[in-house]
Protein backbone atom coordinates (compact mmCIF):
# COMPACT_ATOMS: atom_id res chain seq x y z
CA UNK A 1 0.00 0.00 0.00
CA UNK A 2 1.50 3.26 -1.32
CA UNK A 3 -0.97 5.41 0.94
CA UNK A 4 0.46 6.07 4.59
CA UNK A 5 -2.88 7.26 5.34
CA UNK A 6 -5.03 5.08 4.37
CA UNK A 7 -3.26 2.46 5.73
CA UNK A 8 -3.46 3.95 9.50
CA UNK A 9 -7.22 4.68 9.02
CA UNK A 10 -7.07 0.68 8.56
CA UNK A 11 -5.05 0.65 11.70
CA UNK A 12 -7.67 2.33 13.89
CA UNK A 13 -10.74 1.36 11.82
CA UNK A 14 -9.63 -2.03 13.15
CA UNK A 15 -8.28 -1.64 16.17
CA UNK A 16 -11.85 0.03 17.32
CA UNK A 17 -13.85 -2.22 15.67
CA UNK A 18 -12.44 -5.85 16.49
CA UNK A 19 -10.67 -4.18 20.05
CA UNK A 20 -14.10 -3.16 21.07
CA UNK A 21 -15.85 -6.73 19.98
CA UNK A 22 -12.39 -8.56 22.39
CA UNK A 23 -12.95 -5.70 24.74
CA UNK A 24 -16.53 -6.99 25.59
CA UNK A 25 -15.74 -10.19 24.92
CA UNK A 26 -13.20 -10.15 27.38
CA UNK A 27 -15.44 -8.42 30.40
CA UNK A 28 -18.34 -10.90 29.64
CA UNK A 29 -15.70 -13.73 30.19
CA UNK A 30 -13.81 -12.42 33.73
CA UNK A 31 -18.00 -11.64 34.69
CA UNK A 32 -18.76 -15.21 33.87
CA UNK A 33 -15.42 -16.00 35.83
CA UNK A 34 -16.12 -13.87 38.59
CA UNK A 35 -19.44 -15.44 39.24
CA UNK A 36 -18.10 -18.69 38.87
CA UNK A 37 -15.24 -18.76 40.96
CA UNK A 38 -16.54 -15.70 43.53
CA UNK A 39 -14.34 -13.00 43.02
CA UNK A 40 -16.33 -10.42 44.81
CA UNK A 41 -14.26 -7.83 43.62
CA UNK A 42 -14.75 -8.31 39.90
CA UNK A 43 -18.39 -9.01 40.26
CA UNK A 44 -19.62 -6.15 40.49
CA UNK A 45 -17.88 -3.88 38.17
CA UNK A 46 -17.67 0.16 38.58
CA UNK A 47 -18.67 -0.68 42.21
CA UNK A 48 -15.60 0.62 44.44
CA UNK A 49 -17.16 2.08 47.93
CA UNK A 50 -17.08 0.33 50.99
CA UNK A 51 -14.26 -0.44 53.31
CA UNK A 52 -12.83 -2.84 50.47
CA UNK A 53 -13.57 -0.74 47.47
CA UNK A 54 -9.82 0.39 46.69
CA UNK A 55 -9.21 -3.26 46.24
CA UNK A 56 -12.09 -4.03 44.02
CA UNK A 57 -10.45 -0.95 41.88
CA UNK A 58 -7.40 -2.51 41.60
CA UNK A 59 -8.94 -5.63 40.92
CA UNK A 60 -10.41 -4.27 38.50
CA UNK A 61 -8.11 -2.04 36.64
CA UNK A 62 -6.00 -5.27 36.50
CA UNK A 63 -8.55 -7.46 35.09
CA UNK A 64 -9.66 -4.48 32.46
CA UNK A 65 -5.54 -4.06 31.43
CA UNK A 66 -5.46 -7.88 30.80
CA UNK A 67 -8.31 -7.83 29.12
CA UNK A 68 -6.98 -4.91 26.45
CA UNK A 69 -3.67 -6.37 26.57
CA UNK A 70 -4.73 -9.62 25.43
CA UNK A 71 -6.77 -8.04 22.90
CA UNK A 72 -4.10 -5.98 21.19
CA UNK A 73 -2.44 -9.23 21.06
CA UNK A 74 -4.67 -10.73 18.87
CA UNK A 75 -5.57 -7.48 16.74
CA UNK A 76 -1.77 -7.53 15.74
CA UNK A 77 -1.69 -11.18 15.03
CA UNK A 78 -5.39 -10.20 13.03
CA UNK A 79 -3.80 -7.31 11.22
CA UNK A 80 -0.20 -9.29 10.14
CA UNK A 81 -1.95 -11.77 8.80
CA UNK A 82 -4.99 -10.05 6.53
CA UNK A 83 -2.75 -6.94 5.68
CA UNK A 84 -2.91 -7.34 2.26
CA UNK A 85 -7.07 -7.39 1.81
CA UNK A 86 -7.05 -4.94 4.56
CA UNK A 87 -4.56 -2.22 2.30
CA UNK A 88 -7.02 -2.83 -0.33
CA UNK A 89 -9.88 -2.18 1.77
CA UNK A 90 -7.97 0.78 2.69
CA UNK A 91 -7.19 1.63 -0.72
CA UNK A 92 -11.02 1.87 -1.41
CA UNK A 93 -12.24 3.37 1.49
CA UNK A 94 -9.68 6.56 1.50
CA UNK A 95 -9.63 6.70 -2.32
CA UNK A 96 -12.01 9.92 -2.25
CA UNK A 97 -9.57 11.86 -0.07
CA UNK A 98 -6.56 11.48 -1.97
CA UNK A 99 -6.99 14.29 -4.11
CA UNK A 100 -6.60 16.71 -1.21
CA UNK A 101 -3.67 15.49 0.74
CA UNK A 102 -4.49 17.77 3.48
CA UNK A 103 -7.95 17.00 3.94
CA UNK A 104 -6.71 13.33 3.90
CA UNK A 105 -4.16 13.66 6.77
CA UNK A 106 -6.93 15.80 8.65
CA UNK A 107 -9.78 13.98 8.19
CA UNK A 108 -7.17 10.23 9.07
CA UNK A 109 -5.14 11.84 12.01
CA UNK A 110 -7.97 14.10 13.65
CA UNK A 111 -12.08 12.97 12.61
CA UNK A 112 -11.67 9.55 11.87
CA UNK A 113 -10.04 8.35 15.02
CA UNK A 114 -12.07 11.21 17.42
CA UNK A 115 -15.33 9.61 16.05
CA UNK A 116 -14.12 5.77 16.12
CA UNK A 117 -13.13 6.88 19.66
CA UNK A 118 -16.19 8.14 21.38
CA UNK A 119 -18.31 5.06 19.50
CA UNK A 120 -15.57 2.84 21.62
CA UNK A 121 -15.79 4.29 24.94
CA UNK A 122 -19.22 5.07 24.67
CA UNK A 123 -20.15 1.23 24.56
CA UNK A 124 -16.50 0.29 26.39
CA UNK A 125 -18.10 2.61 29.09
CA UNK A 126 -21.41 1.32 29.43
CA UNK A 127 -20.29 -2.05 30.25
CA UNK A 128 -17.73 -0.64 32.52
CA UNK A 129 -19.86 1.73 34.86
CA UNK A 130 -21.89 0.36 37.94
CA UNK A 131 -25.54 0.02 37.32
CA UNK A 132 -29.13 0.60 39.04
CA UNK A 133 -28.66 -3.33 40.29
CA UNK A 134 -24.91 -3.06 41.70
CA UNK A 135 -25.15 0.78 42.55
CA UNK A 136 -25.22 0.50 46.17
CA UNK A 137 -23.51 -3.20 46.35
CA UNK A 138 -21.46 -1.47 49.05
CA UNK A 139 -23.16 0.32 50.63
CA UNK A 140 -24.88 -0.27 54.35
CA UNK A 141 -28.75 0.29 54.67
CA UNK A 142 -28.90 3.36 57.66
CA UNK A 143 -32.30 1.46 58.61
CA UNK A 144 -29.76 -2.01 58.61
CA UNK A 145 -27.00 -0.40 60.26
CA UNK A 146 -29.03 0.91 62.87
CA UNK A 147 -30.63 -2.19 63.79
CA UNK A 148 -27.25 -3.80 64.26
CA UNK A 149 -25.73 -1.41 66.60
CA UNK A 150 -28.89 -1.75 68.65
CA UNK A 151 -28.40 -5.57 68.80
CA UNK A 152 -24.70 -5.23 69.43
CA UNK A 153 -25.57 -2.85 72.55
CA UNK A 154 -28.30 -5.19 73.96
CA UNK A 155 -25.88 -8.11 73.35
CA UNK A 156 -22.81 -6.07 75.13
CA UNK A 157 -25.00 -5.15 78.00
CA UNK A 158 -26.06 -8.56 78.68
CA UNK A 159 -22.75 -9.90 78.53
CA UNK A 160 -21.52 -7.25 80.81
CA UNK A 161 -23.21 -8.26 83.48
CA UNK A 162 -20.31 -9.29 85.77
CA UNK A 163 -22.76 -11.84 88.11
CA UNK A 164 -23.17 -13.92 84.66
CA UNK A 165 -19.41 -14.27 83.60
CA UNK A 166 -17.69 -17.07 84.26
CA UNK A 167 -13.86 -17.14 84.51
CA UNK A 168 -11.73 -20.10 83.03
Amino acid sequence: MNDQCAWYGMCYLVDTTLGLFLAVWGLRFIDYLAHTHDWVSLKQSGVYEGVDGIVHWIHQVIAWLLNLTVGKIIIFYFMVWTSEPLAWVGGIIFSPFQSNIRFELLFVMIFFPGFLNVVYFWVADSYLQSNDITSGAHEIDPEQAEMTVQRKEGLLSEESNPKDVVLV
